[in-house]
């Protein structure tokens, strides 16, 4: 389903049925197909945007990005609900004090290093982020290979989950929300 949800968005973006968007997958570590981030196939139409994709449970999040690298995350505000989670996703000046505050820091985290096509290959201790209960804001990058110095980040409300989209891009995107039922959406 989520593929063929991502894949009927870029059709609609592009101007074309679902059916002619070809998606792969690219590793910018190793170059595998087998895993990765997606990435829309070029046609000799119209050049390639740029995409990601995200699920919790049956909720998919999709994003189709034309100016820069995007990447989303999304995560049931309960997710993040174990011992040890500060120890291996906080950097050492973030607090994150309740679940909440924990899945607002970290579907946060994974959309930037989605966007920045790192994934975990990246500590996120060495990623500080504004404040949970501030707007999202990239404050410091300890790790090698920083990203572009703009990060646009914006928080999704998405009912019983936390959810963030990352675009690196010279210029601000426009972020255009659509939400449909689940009888609605392709296969």
């Amino acid at each position: 389903m989520a593929t063929g949800l991502l894949r009927a968005q870029v059709g609609r973006v592009l101007g074309t049925s679902a059916e002619e968007v070809h998606l792969s997958r690219s590793c910018p570590q190793c170059g595998s197909s087998e895993h990765g981030r997606p990435v829309v196939l070029p046609t000799q139409a119209s050049p390639s945007p740029f995409v990601s994709l995200s699920r919790a449970g049956a909720v998919v999040v999709v994003v189709v990005c034309d100016c820069g690298p995007v990447g989303v995350d999304i995560e049931w505000l309960d997710a993040p609900r174990f011992e040890g989670f500060d120890e291996v996703a906080l950097h050492p000046r973030e607090v994150a004090p309740t679940i909440g505050a924990r899945a607002t820091t970290w579907v946060r985290k994974e959309s930037l290093l989605k966007a920045t096509g790192d994934g975990l290959n990246v500590d996120p201790r060495l990623i500080e982020l504004s404040d949970p209960d501030q707007p999202p804001r990239l404050v410091q990058w300890c790790a090698p290979d920083p990203p572009a110095p703009n990060v646009w980040m914006r928080d999704l409300e998405i009912p019983g989950c936390a959810a963030c989209v990352t675009v690196l891009s010279d210029v601000a995107p426009r972020l255009t929300l659509r939400q449909e039922a689940r009888a609605g959406l392709p296969r």
